[in-house]
């Protein structure tokens, strides 16, 4: 079965049912990334504040853990949770949330001048780790922002890029620079 035709069967069955059931469906099945999402979108002022805190916490402690470090998947996956549940505060906070990717991605660069976050089979593949999904992440947020502080984010972001030794955002500057 072609992946349209499994979509089109999908999409159909969805529209079959009530709005509680597919809000069962939806309580049964979405991860909790989807949850900490809706929240933070919810959040008054204060509230995303202390959520953007308490992201940033955990940000700053993924990357005092040398077993993440050390585990290029395990520290993605842990980066990512992190900035999930950050987007529903773009809107509220894009100023702040910017300024975080810029110290993450410069994070990253020092992680690996000082010899973490190389894959498993480094020397006979790509010699660095780069995240498609963080890198997604990043782009869905530059495309968020408000046009009058776009430009200039985008150009921030692609003066920390290009200081970079590594190619770990290779993917990321060539969608920036469309």
């Amino acid at each position: 079965m072609s992946k349209s035709s499994s979509t089109k069967k999908m999409r159909n069955h969805l529209t079959s049912l009530t709005k509680e059931e597919l809000i069962n469906l939806i309580l049964k099945f979405a991860p909790q990334s989807f949850f900490d999402a809706i929240e933070s979108q919810f959040a008054n002022q204060s509230k995303a504040i202390e959520i953007f805190n308490q992201a940033t916490e955990a940000i700053t402690a993924i990357f005092s853990d040398d077993t993440l470090l050390y585990s290029p998947k395990e520290f993605e996956r842990q980066l990512l949770g992190q900035f999930n549940k950050l987007s529903g505060l773009w809107a509220k906070l894009p100023l702040q949330i910017g300024d975080l990717i810029l110290k993450t991605i410069e994070d990253i660069q020092e992680a690996f001048e000082e010899g973490y976050l190389y894959i498993e089979h480094y020397g006979k593949e790509d010699e660095y780790f780069e995240s498609e999904d963080i890198n997604d992440y990043i782009i869905r947020f530059v495309k968020s922002l408000p046009n009058d502080i776009q430009a200039d984010y985008q150009k921030r972001l692609m003066e920390v890029l290009d200081n970079f030794g590594y190619s770990t955002f290779t993917s990321l500057e060539e969608q920036l620079s469309e």
